[in-house]
């Protein structure tokens, strides 16, 4: 969803004008803001993990794969027109390629965003999970549950990142081969 509304967002200034500042408002509210409207919505179950989830990753990829498509010479946009390509053809062989250093980004902030929406979800509203865990040591006062979940806390935020980073590296590659 976020990979499409930043490519419409990039490609169109019309539909940027239009949804861009709303899309620039809601970023600015944090998941933990809207905790409580989600609780009455989603109750406290997986759904309520699943729209965390969902609003953390959204936003920061959409406003960097904008931004990333919208950086694009109009050149290049020019050149496609010449050569007649279609409109999936200029995304597929010039937007995203150009766009790409913006896509991870994005891809990488909403991925750490999830993880943490993630871990604060199950601290406030969950009976398991590793946000549970760190709860749960606290009211015990066993201080080695909670280091242990702060341990693994960063320990999967790290291998996450770790994983997009090699993919990055790996799609530059192509990325530097194509130009």
């Amino acid at each position: 969803l976020g990979l499409s509304l930043g490519t419409a967002l990039g490609l169109s200034s019309a539909f940027r004008g239009w949804v861009q500042p709303t899309v620039l408002a809601v970023y600015q509210v944090n998941v933990m803001a809207w905790l409580p409207l989600m609780l009455l919505v989603f109750g406290i179950d997986e759904p309520l993990k699943t729209a965390a989830i969902a609003y953390a990753t959204v936003l920061p990829i959409t406003i960097n794969t904008a931004r990333g498509i919208a950086g694009i010479p109009a050149k290049w946009f020019e050149l496609a027109r010449v050569h007649r390509l279609s409109r999936h053809e200029v995304i597929r062989k010039i937007a995203i390629p150009a766009a790409l250093p913006s896509l991870f980004t994005g891809l990488r902030s909403g991925l750490g965003s999830a993880w943490m929406s993630l871990v604060v979800v199950e601290m406030v509203a969950s009976s398991e999970g590793v946000g549970f865990m760190v709860v749960w040591g606290r009211q015990l006062f066993q201080l080695d549950v909670v280091l242990a979940a702060i341990v693994v806390i960063g320990a999967v935020g790290l291998a996450l990142d770790l994983v997009l980073s090699a993919a990055e590296r790996r799609l530059r590659r192509w990325q530097h081969a194509a130009f």
